[in-house]
């Protein structure tokens, strides 16, 4: 028959209950399915899908506890909320269903007016869920449709800038040649500084690129067994010619067998944008703490390995430690900083099965530490 409130599973393995339950739950709107065994109760459950079961504990062969276990190992059936009907209430038995998964049980003689109450609060419960379930399907598309849009709209902008700056970097290629020799030094100043910020932007959108595609998981990492050491080494050596030797960068010799899976085209940038950052800091500040530069080092436990990119300097402040590996947390965006790099170091360890942190005091200074898998040699 039509149920108009739900649809209801009975299983007792004595005729006189079935008929006294189903007939007081269809005078409330409910349908009915019976069964009296564990087995029919499975199959009948896996062929209609009730929104509620009430299940006998004690039966003959194949008792409710059983009965329950593998409904909750059913996919399609895991979710529909299992009420006991038992006629031993004792707390061992209750306690058994619910670790087994039940949400109610209901002592026999049952009482008509609590039967009821506790059926139609369980049908609501389950109606609730659903009704959530659907809204957070709902919710779950609707955001993966703006994550698409905003994903489209950031390769369209970044497409159209490229357009936009690539004749600028022409012109004035084009500017310092045809001029070079009317310039005066202030002038030449001025140029370099539009060079400079053409670069800067070209930069970050390459960075923003690179970053959306590992976010997106586009660019599947290409991993390759490769010596830690040698990775370092050679970022040290480019963040070093960068600074035209205005920093020394300190590699501990230890540990150099550590070995580590990493996709070259990724990984060095890692490293290399946490280092020239340290290397920022301490020539924003002259003195001692430039003439210490900064100091990179290895450790190795069993399963992992750390390096360490240290820096003295004054502390960073708590709320820019809070957001530290954040995009956009530059403080130097306004000195050709892109506000990327500590964000791009993060994507990319994780992306590599690995862990990234920071802290920072004026008694120890700035420590940046990057822990990745090892590989057992």
């Amino acid at each position: 028959m039509p149920d108009r409130r739900g649809h209801l599973l009975i299983v007792d393995d004595t005729p006189e209950n079935i008929q006294v339950l189903g007939g007081l739950l269809r005078d409330q709107g409910y349908g009915i399915n019976v069964a009296m065994n564990g087995q029919d109760a499975l199959d009948s459950a896996q062929r209609f899908k009730p929104d509620l079961i009430l299940l006998d504990v004690m039966m003959p062969g194949m008792d409710g506890f059983e009965v329950c276990r593998r409904l909750k190992q059913d996919p399609d059936l895991k979710d529909v909320p299992i009420m006991f009907l038992t006629a031993k209430a004792e707390t061992e038995h209750v306690v058994q269903g619910f670790d087994l998964g039940a949400v109610d049980y209901v002592a026999k003689p049952f009482q008509s007016s609590e039967l009821l109450r506790r059926v139609d609060t369980h049908m609501t419960l389950a109606r609730l869920r659903e009704q959530l379930t659907e809204k957070v399907s709902e919710l779950s598309g609707a955001l993966d449709t703006i994550e698409q849009l905003n994903q489209e709209q950031d390769a369209f902008l970044r497409h159209e800038l490229n357009n936009v700056i690539n004749p600028i970097v022409g012109y004035i290629e084009l500017l310092r040649s045809r001029l070079a020799e009317q310039m005066d030094d202030k002038e030449a100043g001025w140029l370099d500084s539009i060079c400079d910020g053409v670069t800067s932007m070209q930069r970050m959108l390459e960075e923003m690129k690179k970053l959306q595609e590992i976010e997106q998981q586009q660019s599947g990492l290409q991993t390759m067994d490769i010596q830690l050491y040698a990775i370092l080494q050679d970022v040290i050596q480019d963040v070093e010619t960068a600074f035209s030797g205005r920093v020394q960068i300190h590699l501990s010799p230890q540990e150099l067998d550590a070995r580590i899976r990493a996709d070259l085209t990724f990984l060095p940038g890692a490293f290399r944008n946490v280092i020239k950052n340290a290397a920022e800091h301490i020539l924003e500040n002259p003195g001692p703490v430039a003439e210490e530069g900064v100091r990179v080092s290895c450790a190795v436990d069993d399963d992992s390995v750390a390096v360490t990119v240290w820096n003295g300097g004054p502390p960073v402040p708590d709320y820019l430690l809070a957001t530290f590996f954040d995009k956009f947390n530059s403080t130097r965006q306004g000195q050709g900083g892109t506000g990327l790099g500590t964000t791009y170091a993060r994507i990319v360890t994780e992306a590599h099965g690995g862990s990234i942190s920071v802290d920072s005091s004026a008694e120890d200074g700035t420590r940046v530490r990057i822990s990745l898998p090892r590989v057992a040699s």
